[in-house]
């Protein structure tokens, strides 16, 4: 399978590639490493940094990782570079959400926005090696369960457990959609053969921040989530926000609703 790599030259992004680098030796395939640049008289310079980079490698990563730049926007082509270079999973670093980011969306939600790709976002965290247990958090929305199909396939290349996360409702009709929605997960998981763990939230606080006790409490080495907001803008999805950003580090992989039918039709990893 192929990595695409969105490198900025900052210690997050850097850091991005070592998961990468990480997750290859699991997932097998080839990692590419991609720099945007506002003009084409910057690509040489470009260029130069990402040899840098992979020569920091040791020689057995270096086989691995080939780079590409290109002229334009992060906010499309990132995504457009992930497409037209084949590439089936985007691990991208993120800086987190300061100043007005925390009003109008991190850069990292506006490009996972953007994407048909899955995502993997990694923070300042250093990977630990094999993931062993992925918290899928599932809500009242329909969308919520669409990463299970990814989540899923992940989680047979890790022998990792997945752990799917619901919320208590005390409201009959809202317990009902969220039991038809875990449901729906079940049956996937039966059907792809993985071992999961099915548990109920106490719902006295904010999905997210629960999430996350969870997930440190059992030491998660992945979250999985579906990024779905009916807002207009579809940064505006808090939950989202969070979840890329929490406390603990931990890297989330992430898919944009909108994009998701078509991509769990066709997503495989393939082992080369």
């Amino acid at each position: 399978m192929k990595l695409l790599v969105p490198i900025d030259f900052t210690p997050i992004t850097r850091n991005a590639l070592d998961h990468a680098v990480e997750l290859s030796k699991t997932l097998g395939g080839e990692i590419e490493l991609l720099h945007i640049v506002a003009k084409d008289s910057e690509h040489q310079g470009a260029k130069d940094r990402l040899h840098s980079i992979i020569a920091e490698l040791n020689p057995t990563d270096q086989k691995l990782v080939g780079c590409r730049v290109v002229t334009g926007s992060i906010f499309k082509d990132i995504a457009a570079a992930a497409e037209d270079g084949n590439a089936q999973l985007l691990i991208m670093g993120t800086h987190g959400a300061k100043g007005l980011q925390k009003i109008f969306g991190s850069f990292a939600i506006k490009v996972v926005t953007s994407a048909k790709t899955p995502f993997i976002i990694t923070q300042s965290r250093r990977p630990e090696g094999k993931i062993e247990k992925i918290v899928m958090p599932v809500d009242l929305s329909k969308e919520s369960v669409q990463i299970v199909k990814v989540s899923a396939e992940l989680a047979k290349k890790f022998q990792a457990q997945i752990h799917v996360i619901c919320k208590h409702e005390s409201d009959e009709w809202l317990a009902k959609k969220v039991k038809i929605n875990i449901s729906s997960a079940k049956i996937v998981l039966n059907d792809e053969k993985v071992p999961y763990e099915i548990v109920t939230l106490p719902g006295k606080s904010s999905l997210d921040k629960e999430v996350q006790q969870y997930g440190e409490k059992i030491g998660a080495g992945l979250y999985a989530i579906t990024h779905f907001s009916e807002s207009i803008l579809p940064q505006f999805d808090t939950f989202s926000q969070e979840m890329i950003t929490n406390n603990a580090g931990i890297p989330v992989l992430i898919m944009n609703a909108q994009q998701m039918h078509s991509v769990n039709s066709q997503f495989t990893f393939i082992t080369i």
